[in-house]
């Protein structure tokens, strides 16, 4: 009986010590949940008036912003800060939005429905300028400078990205950026930073701006690092209110691109003229090369007909003979008869550099080729490297042979893609489809004179009938 007492007792304070871990256990993660205030890694306090799982949503969207700006501005050269503080609160919010300096913070005041907000733009972006400059040691009160908006819009669009975006699938996102690389009219690198566009006033065009700027803003990150961040120096610049803002724009972010530019080429050529190309022509071309790197691959092809244009481009070969460093003749052929190249050179300085690059434009379309194309591509390129090997008869047989099975291949994709986009505009409903459409038109309506509307409705008419 003793030792059955003993047993139960033993059995009982068990019991006893499990069950009162648990109630600390529960009742930590209950003052957890029902706490108003939040820390950040970086230091920002984000407080709720009144907390429950309605607003989870919102501190997520907070704290990865916080986290955002905190990593675009991480450098050596920030030496003080101010310290950020977010109060959602239920009540109406001055302007929708009111900043505050205090002496060592700078308090942020919104209403818990910003989100959602109908000026939800003017809110966030704000928010996002008034923590750039509280991050980088400025008050946003007495900052009488304004910063790029490109910069703003960008970190505005990767919130916008994680929190309201519907793509399944990641790989494709930049759709309109991606468009228009793919249909080689990328716009101009120094204008586009240089706009300023919003969505009231710009409609559709700034959706294209939105992703052009978190697109570049992505870029610049990866050519940051602690010791040289052209983001944190621009802030820096920028207040400094003695500089352009070209002159700013050539010092920070310019320059890190023409590094990065230089260092590429420098290691695929080691005979690379960095003079070769000015500093404007340098930054466009790193913005084409970068773009097509990013935004067209294997997860996200070129379209067939775009694929199409790009290999009738790559099938010109064009040969200079060289003896001795000097230009004795120029050929230029199909790639179908290649080899009256080669029997007119051999394998010369000329027709091996000519090889060599090539093969760059076929590596390039390799990567950027749909799936069914791939293996054609890449048996293409097998078929070039034999000229030393094999005879140039057989290889244009084999050249002739390999285009016909492509050319194939080729008309199954595009009849793959038409009845995809077939099927797509049967079961999408027309309003989705042509939202942006019809969003800009009614936003055209509002400036739009009476007169220029009875013509526009007129030319419709007439349109219709024919």
């Amino acid at each position: 009986m003793l030792l059955l007492f003993k047993k139960n007792i033993c059995t009982f304070k068990t019991r006893f010590i499990i069950s009162v871990l648990f109630m600390i256990c529960v009742l930590s993660a209950s003052a957890k949940m029902t706490s108003d205030s939040f820390n950040t890694k970086s230091g920002t306090i984000i407080t709720f008036e009144q907390f429950d799982d309605k607003y989870y949503e919102t501190l997520q969207y907070l704290k990865f912003a916080d986290r955002l700006i905190s990593g675009y501005l991480n450098s050596s050269a920030v030496k003080q800060n101010y310290i950020c503080q977010i109060f959602v609160v239920n009540k109406k919010v001055k302007g929708e939005i009111d900043i505050v300096k205090t002496s060592d913070n700078v308090n942020i005041y919104v209403n818990k429905n910003f989100r959602t907000a109908k000026n939800k733009f003017h809110i966030v972006t704000r928010m996002i300028d008034a923590m750039l400059l509280a991050k980088t040691g400025f008050k946003p009160n007495e900052s009488n400078f304004s910063l790029p908006q490109w910069l703003i819009v960008g970190i505005y669009g990767k919130l916008e990205l994680r929190f309201f975006s519907h793509s399944i699938l990641p790989v494709n996102y930049c759709p309109g950026l991606k468009a228009l690389c793919q249909s080689e009219k990328l716009p101009d690198f120094r204008i586009a930073v240089s706009s300023a566009l919003s969505p009231e006033k710009d409609g559709t065009a700034y959706l294209l701006y939105q992703e052009f700027c978190r697109f570049i803003l992505l870029e610049i990150k990866r050519l940051s690092s602690r010791t040289d961040n052209p983001i944190a120096d621009l802030i820096f610049l920028t207040a400094r209110k003695k500089y352009s803002n070209n002159e700013i724009f050539d010092y920070t972010i310019a320059r890190v691109i023409i590094k990065n530019y230089d260092k590429m080429h420098r290691n695929s050529n080691k005979r690379y003229n960095p003079n070769s190309k000015n500093d404007a022509e340098k930054v466009q071309d790193w913005f084409r090369k970068v773009a097509g790197k990013r935004l067209i691959n294997r997860n996200s092809p070129l379209q067939t007909k775009f694929f199409e244009k790009r290999f009738q481009r790559f099938r010109k070969f064009t040969c200079v003979n060289k003896v001795k460093g000097k230009s004795t003749g120029q050929m230029t052929r199909d790639i179908t008869k290649i080899n009256e190249i080669y029997d007119e050179y051999g394998m010369s300085e000329g027709f091996s550099e000519m090889l060599s690059k090539k093969f760059i434009e076929l590596d390039a379309l390799n990567s950027a080729c749909q799936p069914l194309s791939i293996r054609y591509i890449e048996e293409l390129r097998r078929i070039l490297s034999q000229f030393e090997d094999v005879s140039s008869v057989i290889i244009k047989v084999r050249i002739k042979k390999l285009l016909v099975k492509l050319k194939q291949v080729l008309e199954k994709q595009q009849k793959m893609e038409d009845y995809l986009r077939k099927i797509e505009y049967t079961t999408v409903a027309p309003g989705k489809i042509y939202r942006n459409e019809l969003i800009e038109n009614k936003r055209l309506k509002k400036h739009f004179c009476p007169n220029i509307n009875n013509y526009l409705d007129k030319v419709e008419k007439s349109f219709l009938k024919d």
